[in-house]
């Protein structure tokens, strides 16, 4: 019986360890512990999410009309939160244009759609409305240096 209760004092010791070893990593800057594959204890973004509402714009590649005026979430340096009416499917290549204030011209970039959620309830009008993830893709230099220089201004939620 001692036996059975020393084997079980070890594995709790074992994961208040680990536990401890994670977190001592996490208020050191270091994000991504050696469990992060098997147990999810911290956000796994490279890039923090800003919530901005910022105007954009979108066209599906392949695509001959334009959509309407998305409502941007959130960004980050590696992708954007849009809501839409629209249900994109997930890769689906994308123009983006995003209106950046402070810059007279609007940042043009390609991006991919990594995943969509239907919000539960729809608008006031009953429409669906979808929350779309979208990674960056090819951006030319110029427009990457806006972009960094801007969400460089902005305070960290």
């Amino acid at each position: 019986m001692y036996l059975v209760y020393t084997v079980i004092l070890i594995i709790l010791m074992l994961v208040l360890t680990v536990t401890l070893l994670e977190e001592l990593r996490h208020r050191n800057g270091i994000t991504r512990g050696f469990l992060n594959k098997y147990w999810v204890l911290r956000e796994k973004r490279k890039f923090v999410r800003f919530n901005e509402d910022m105007k954009i714009r979108y066209n599906r590649i392949g695509s001959e009309s334009k959509e309407p005026d998305p409502k941007m979430e959130n960004i980050s340096r590696s992708g954007l939160c849009i809501s839409t009416y629209e249900k994109l499917k997930e890769r689906d290549t994308l123009e983006l244009e995003v209106e950046v204030p402070g810059f007279n011209k609007p940042v043009k970039l390609k991006g991919r759609v990594v995943w969509i959620k239907e919000l539960r309830s729809p608008d006031d009008h009953g429409r669906r409305i979808f929350y779309t993830g979208i990674e960056f893709g090819k951006i030319n230099p110029d427009s990457e240096a806006i972009l960094i220089t801007y969400l460089n201004t902005l305070k960290r939620p």
